[in-house]
């Protein structure tokens, strides 16, 4: 890989920020898709929700959740999913091949 040399002057440490400023809005605004914080990621699904998500079995997710596979969350007597680490647990899964 080559390097790259970047030399400044005369050029204050305000305008260097706003520089950088700008740079990374320009960079978010070309690549939207890149920041996927919204309210439907960290959404709290049921048991039934979530299986229905990954279209499986409720035992095949109660046997996922056991494994540590799919975190999941005990609100008093009710287990709880947040869909972004359902869809973070899938695509590592995803990358080692098989459950």
């Amino acid at each position: 890989m080559a390097k790259e040399i970047l030399q400044f002057e005369n050029i204050n440490a305000t305008d260097f920020k706003n520089e950088i400023i700008d740079g990374v809005i320009l960079a978010l605004k070309n690549n939207p898709g890149s920041l996927q914080l919204n309210e439907q990621t960290d959404q709290l699904l049921t048991r039934l929700e979530t299986a229905k998500l990954l279209s499986i079995s409720l035992v095949t997710l109660w046997d996922w959740t056991k494994k540590d596979i799919i975190p999941a969350y005990r609100i008093g007597n009710k287990v709880r999913y947040k869909r972004s680490e359902i869809l973070k647990s899938l695509n590592q899964k995803n990358q080692f091949g098989e459950f």
